[in-house]
């Protein structure tokens, strides 16, 4: 009988191998079909030559790429001692990915100059099929350190959200230095006979017991659990306080995409896409995908995310806002400029001695 693992494993295969190939089907033929329509009459032979290729295309890529990059994956396991990073992410963001797009923005440019009642747009295909399928592949990317059946233990919660450092578990509240003398100088008073020795012999196991803080640094992980309350979920709602990562996964996936999402939305407008700036939102957005090819656990993933994200989509909202109006809403551009310039001061500017002399807040 066929077990759990090899089906799951299956399934997540043929998904992606259907992700890295009918993006780029989908929209080449809408393509074809747009160098159709415009030509006159309708030359179908264009359309079945650049279908031809499309389907060419992700025949090799497939044979050529695809197929070697798994077997070293899963059967050499090479790649798969890859931590800080994901070839399969990177994969479909070279061989798929950016040929959409540039599929897309050809077919802006062959019908450059048409009036916009004649113009023929991809619709929503760049926002729902390209990059939906790019965060199908990241979800089950992500789903393969779970199993999909039954509870997952905190364990092995740890060892998925992960990232290199110590963890720190039970942590309890620290008696002060000043708190700890204090006490001895009331025992030396009551007691006379009690001598130095004697004194730091008894405050040593209290202080030991009250700041034990037990460090795992085999397990590449920050998280820190403090000894807070539990709140008291009356018996009739404890249906309604359950919390699985594996649900979390799939809502977390999708709103860290939403920037991205909007900004290649606005490429899609009638009066945006008949001009030159399809190639610098075309090009900051596939810039900022491939801040995904690192692993959540990276420590330079915060970095990317602001360098390769919000630094250039706020220049290119703030232009385009200034050029042809309220295109995008203000909300985002306003997002932005608050994750950089949190991001800076909250990491960079704080850390200066003139902030430290200053006191704090």
């Amino acid at each position: 009988m066929i077990s759990g693992k090899k089906i799951k494993f299956a399934v997540f295969e043929i998904l992606q191998f259907a992700v890295l190939c009918v993006p780029t089907i989908v929209v080449a033929e809408r393509l074809a079909s747009i160098v159709m329509r415009k030509s006159k009459p309708a030359d179908l032979k264009s359309y079945q030559l650049i279908l031809a290729c499309s389907v060419a295309y992700v025949a090799c890529v497939s044979l050529v790429i695809w197929v070697p990059v798994k077997f070293l994956m899963f059967k050499k396991r090479i790649l798969s001692k890859v931590k800080e990073w994901q070839p399969t992410l990177l994969m479909h963001l070279i061989f798929t990915t950016l040929p959409c797009f540039g599929f897309i923005i050809a077919g802006s440019q062959v019908q450059h100059g048409l009036p916009l009642s004649q113009f023929k747009t991809f619709s929503d295909l760049p926002v729902s099929l390209v990059i939906t399928c790019l965060i199908f592949v990241s979800i089950t990317e992500n789903l393969r350190k779970w199993r999909l059946t039954g509870k997952i233990d905190g364990k092995q919660q740890d060892d998925v959200f992960a990232s290199n450092g110590p963890v720190l578990t039970n942590i309890e509240q620290i008696s002060t230095v000043s708190a700890q003398q204090g006490r001895a100088h009331e025992e030396n008073q009551t007691t006379a006979g009690v001598t130095e020795n004697e004194i730091a012999s008894s405050v040593a196991p209290r202080t030991s017991n009250k700041s034990r803080i037990v460090l795992q640094s085999s397990l590449p992980s920050t998280v820190i659990e403090y000894n807070t309350p539990e709140h008291k979920v009356p018996a009739l709602l404890k249906f309604l306080a359950v919390n699985d990562n594996r649900a979390e996964l799939f809502a977390t996936s999708i709103i860290s995409w939403l920037d991205t999402i909007e900004l290649v939305r606005v490429a899609g407008l009638p009066n945006v896409v008949n001009t030159g700036w399809v190639y610098p939102i075309y090009i900051v957005s596939c810039l900022s995908l491939f801040r995904i090819v690192l692993d959540s656990a990276n420590p330079f993933l915060p970095s990317l995310t602001v360098i390769l994200q919000d630094f250039p989509f706020f220049f290119v909202r703030v232009s385009l806002i200034g050029v042809m109006g309220v295109v995008t809403p203000v909300l985002y551009p306003l997002k932005n400029i608050i994750v950089l310039t949190t991001y800076i001061y909250f990491n960079y500017v704080t850390k200066c001695q003139y902030f430290n002399r200053i006191g704090q807040f």
